[in-house]
Formats: structure tokens, C-alpha cells, sequence
């Protein structure tokens, strides 16, 4: 029940995401919630529920973008294999790692990205942009789900 629970929370982050307006300063970029969603999932939940929240996530982000369907969820998916594995060696209640779970959770995806549009300047600037505000994301979300774990007795 609690994997339905977080599924839904997916979806409907991934909706908030697609909703909110790009930030044309930095040149129509997307303040992104999913990645710091995997990155705690990731971190927090077993294997299995981590990985099928990354795909849904992954899933959803691309139903709602113009990227090629599948990409990005095998982005997340690598990610939170990957996170999962290092879960042993990361404290994830230090606020630098769970800013860099974020960070590089939104790089892997922007890399994907890379492999199938092209490497540019700005594109690079506009990642180092997006991965900093997916890092500081991740921390405002990490405390905003930890407390509600704590409210709901699930801690």
C-alpha cells in the first residue's frame, strides 16, 4: 500500500512539475521535483520499491516532455541502482549528500540528454544551473518527507 501511496505522489509531482512555468532567465529551464523524489526514495526505501518509484518517475517525466519516452526512466533507474548500492556508505542525513543525490541524479538524466540532442555551452551551463537547483531541491525535500514520515508515524 505504501508503494501505492508513493506513486501517486509521483504522479502528482510530476503534474506540479509540468505545470509550474520555465524560468526563461536561464533559458526555459524547469525547476525539477523527480530527481530529488528518486534520490530520496533511493536512500530511504528498499531496492525494489526505490527502483519501480525511479521508472514510474522516469516514466512520467518523459510522458510530460518533449525527450524521447523511455530515456529518462532508464536515467533514474541507473541512478537509484546505483544509490541503492552506495546506500551502506552514505549518511543520508548529512544535507551535502543528499544535495549531491540530487545533483547527480539530475546530471545522469541531462547526460542521456546529451547523447541525443548534443553537447553545447549553453547546454552545459544550463545544466550546472539545473543540477545546483535539483541539489538544493533535494534537501528542502528530504526534510519536507522526513517530517511527514514523522507526522504519520512511519519513522
Amino acid at each position: 500500500m505504501s508503494l501505492l501511496i508513493a506513486i501517486a505522489g509521483v504522479l502528482l509531482t510530476a503534474a506540479l512539475q509540468a505545470w509550474l512555468p520555465t524560468i526563461w532567465l536561464f533559458g526555459g529551464m524547469r525547476i525539477e521535483f523527480l530527481p530529488a523524489l528518486v534520490a530520496y526514495a533511493a536512500l530511504t526505501m528498499h531496492r525494489g520499491r526505490a527502483i519501480a518509484i525511479a521508472i514510474v518517475a522516469g516514466l512520467m517525466q518523459d510522458a510530460l516532455s518533449a525527450s524521447p519516452f523511455g530515456m529518462t526512466a532508464v536515467a533514474y533507474g541507473i541512478s537509484a541502482v546505483l544509490m541503492t548500492d552506495l546506500r551502506e556508505v552514505l549518511d543520508r542525513e548529512l544535507p551535502w549528500v543528499q544535495l549531491g543525490a540530487g545533483a547527480l541524479t539530475s546530471v545522469t538524466v541531462a547526460m542521456f540528454a546529451f547523447f541525443v540532442v548534443g553537447v553545447s555551452f549553453p547546454g552545459i551551463f544550463k545544466l550546472a544551473v539545473l543540477a545546483s537547483a535539483s541539489g538544493i531541491i533535494t534537501v528542502l525535500i528530504f526534510f519536507a518527507l522526513d517530517c511527514a514520515r514523522i507526522i504519520g508515524g512511519l519513522a
